[in-house]
């Protein structure tokens, strides 16, 4: 760009005064047409007249007009070409940049004005401060800052509205905030510069409150920019009175069928969980169905775990013509993750191939996670080498597929490989390596990256990464540690923290270090029945009957009932779910004949019955009986009979697997042929040729 800001002298004589606003005034109209044709028509005649070299005026002018239509090229010959340049000739050359997202030009272009000695103007300053924010580059916008400070244009409203925002886009809220605040005079552009400044870079209460304000102060010209930046601070707060305030403010000043508006309070209803308010503002406009309206109730259904409700949605999104894009997908994928829908994520998949939005890293970043929740992780390991530009999105959605799976393994090189490729890891990345560590009983491995986090990358552990060493101490049976972790940590301990540490204590046996794990969790989560289930098994393994009745009657005191396990399977294109002892699926006489079948057969293989962590006094003839009807044995059963032989069977259970229905299901897929890959609570199971992925650690 260099080569425009020279000098040039020749000057012919200029047109008289008439002509000259007679042009401008035509140069102004074409502009404003967006009529580039009749625009060079008239440039071509001052050419000829010499008016165009003669008349600054007129030239200034010509840059306007040009710059209108989007034709920079010749904006910047015509600027290099004059003989002379004034104040509003720069300004006019920064201001057509800065327009045209040529930000970086626009910002050489005022370095220039300043090189040649020319005072810049606060619109070619705030032209500039737009371009500068534009950039996200805070250095030249602080320079800017500095200009506008020498030449005291630094509390005008134009110009520190401008520095304001450029401040906030930058990520310095403290800077603007300090613009903001030394304006002696504040309109509905700054307060709207500092709501969506504060909104877009999380502070959403600041956003809020700057908005009550701003209405304090009597502005009444909040336009859609401020009630779209707004709202979008209230959905991230998910106040639901809030909610409906904002909502209030909006109808009153006449808003609520402006698309983007309406977009907006659909978006903050979802995010606030209250769907039924998102659904009745997308009814105010039946015919004004657009994809971020759909995407936004997609968003709410999926966030409230009504995926039917969110399939249809996207299927009238579908019918109304809208052509959903890389966000619609991911929040459908995501949905299919969370329920491990199979045949419905393959279906989004085809149509993000056809689409041609599987080059999109987010959308693959999902599908890598929704094939891993469903089981499938070779498919998952596919997709993930053919993302071309990972994102740290597509490497925690990896390694949390191995953590799921209980491959430590491979999760700490997919982890290694991230940090060799240059991605920064995040808190999340974290949660899924120890987590992995902790399936796959790679202790030292997991307390060598949790040291790592502060000391290697600058991240403070939270709750959730003492959490996964509890878990870690505990799957290993180091429960003494595991105690001495919690009582050394700087935080408080968390629900989950106290949880594994009790289910540890379950696992081996240790009542009085259980004990303390139960009173600790009761005070976090009261109202949780896992806990007295839990201690009812400590006491139960030890033989310890009187405890067990006395945990059961506060039960019943309580008025704590057990949260019923459930096991369900999809075949047919329908789900079909499971509860212990459940007589009431339709083909229950072939289910039932196929677990006999099933139990004789695996004891012949040398299948022994584990009663022992059953918490009642009874003889192992019934506890085994209790054994052989849980619901994900059920579930095996059925998919046995009613499924294809060539396809793969994938039980979700909303519990822990029970110790008996594992060793079980080693058997079954051995005697079957058939593999078996059972979802529980925690992580996935692949039973093939009579063993486990998880190595009989979980």
């Amino acid at each position: 760009m260099a080569k425009y800001w020279g000098q040039r002298l020749w000057r012919p004589p200029a047109p008289d005064a008439a002509t000259t606003v007679h042009l401008a005034s035509l140069l102004q109209s074409c502009g404003r047409a967006g009529d580039l044709r009749r625009g060079r028509l008239l440039h071509a005649r001052l050419v000829l007249s010499g008016a165009a070299a003669a008349s600054t005026f007129l030239a200034n002018h010509l840059i306007t007009m040009y710059s209108h239509c989007a034709d920079l090229a010749s904006a910047l010959r015509l600027f290099a070409a004059m003989p002379r340049r004034n104040a509003v000739s720069w300004t006019t050359l920064v201001s057509g940049l800065s327009q045209n997202l040529m930000h970086a030009d626009a910002l050489a272009a005022f370095a220039a004005m300043r090189r040649a000695g020319v005072a810049p103007t606060r619109f070619a300053l705030s032209s500039a401060a737009r371009a500068a924010a534009a950039l996200g580059a805070p250095l030249p916008g602080a320079q800017l800052h500095c200009v506008g400070v020498r030449l005291g244009f630094d509390t005008e409203l134009f110009v520190a509205s401008n520095l304001a925002d450029m401040y906030s886009k930058c990520g310095l809220l403290s800077e603007a905030c300090r613009v903001f605040d030394q304006m002696p005079q504040k309109d509905a552009v700054a307060w709207t510069a500092m709501i969506d400044g504060y909104a877009k870079n999380g502070s959403l209460e600041a956003a809020v409150l700057s908005f009550r304000d701003m209405k304090r102060e009597g502005l009444v010209g909040a336009d859609q920019h401020v009630f779209c930046s707004v709202l979008s601070a209230s959905g991230g707060l998910k106040d639901g009175w809030l909610s409906k305030s904002i909502h209030c403010c909006v109808t009153k000043a006449g808003f609520e069928l402006e698309v983007a508006v309406r977009n907006a309070l659909i978006d903050m209803y979802a995010k606030s969980m209250d769907v039924e308010s998102a659904s009745r503002v997308l009814k105010i406009d039946p015919g004004g169905w657009n994809v971020v309206s759909g995407t936004s109730m997609i968003d709410g259904y999926i966030e409230t775990d009504c995926v039917e409700e969110a399939l249809v949605i996207y299927v009238e999104l579908r019918r109304q013509g809208v052509e959903p894009n890389e966000f619609t997908f991911s929040s459908m994928i995501k949905g299919c993750a969370m329920q491990a829908l199979l045949e419905q994520g393959a279906q989004l998949h085809a149509q993000v191939i056809k689409t041609d939005l599987i080059r999109d890293s987010f959308v693959g970043s999902t599908l890598v996670d929704m094939y891993g929740k469903c089981g499938l992780i070779s498919l998952s390991m596919q997709l993930f080498n053919e993302i071309e530009y990972r994102t740290d999105i597509a490497w925690n959605a990896v390694i949390n597929v191995f953590a799921q799976h209980g491959h430590g393994r491979e999760a700490i090189q997919a982890f290694d490989r991230m940090i060799y490729s240059g991605i920064r890891p995040n808190h999340i990345a974290f949660v899924s390596l120890l987590t992995a560590c902790s399936h796959a009983g790679l202790v030292d491995e997991g307390l060598k990256y949790f040291y790592s986090m502060k000391e290697a990358h600058g991240i403070e552990p939270k709750e959730e990464h003492y959490s996964c060493i509890i878990d870690t101490y505990g799957r290993a049976g180091r429960l003494d540690e595991a105690y001495k972790f919690i009582s050394e940590m700087p935080i408080k301990p968390n629900a989950y923290g106290w949880c594994s540490l009790l289910g540890a204590c379950r696992m081996r046996g240790s009542k009085e270090l259980g004990e303390v794990a139960a009173q600790n969790l009761m005070k976090l989560e009261p109202g949780n029945t896992g806990i007295h289930v839990s201690l009812s098994g400590i006491y139960a393994s030890l033989g310890q009957w009187e405890d067990v009745k006395a945990v059961r009657k506060l039960m019943r005191d309580s008025r704590i009932k057990k949260l019923p396990g459930f096991s369900w399977v999809d075949s047919n294109k329908k789900t079909h779910v499971f509860g212990s002892e459940d007589w009431s699926h339709p083909q229950q006489k072939d289910i039932y004949e196929k677990l006999e079948e099933l139990t004789t057969r695996i004891k012949e293989e040398g299948y022994i019955p584990d009663t022992s962590f059953l918490p009642c006094n009874l003889e192992d003839i019934a506890k085994e009986r209790i054994l052989r009807y849980h619901s994900e044995r059920i579930a095996v059963a059925f998919a046995l009979i009613s499924m294809p032989a060539t396809k793969p069977i994938i039980v979700k259970k909303n519990l822990r697997i029970c110790i008996d229905c594992h060793t079980a299901f080693k058997f079954i897929c051995k005697v079957e042929r058939r593999d078996i890959i059972v979802r529980d609570n925690s992580r996935f199971h692949h039973f093939v040729n009579g063993r486990c992925s998880c190595g009989d650690y979980w």
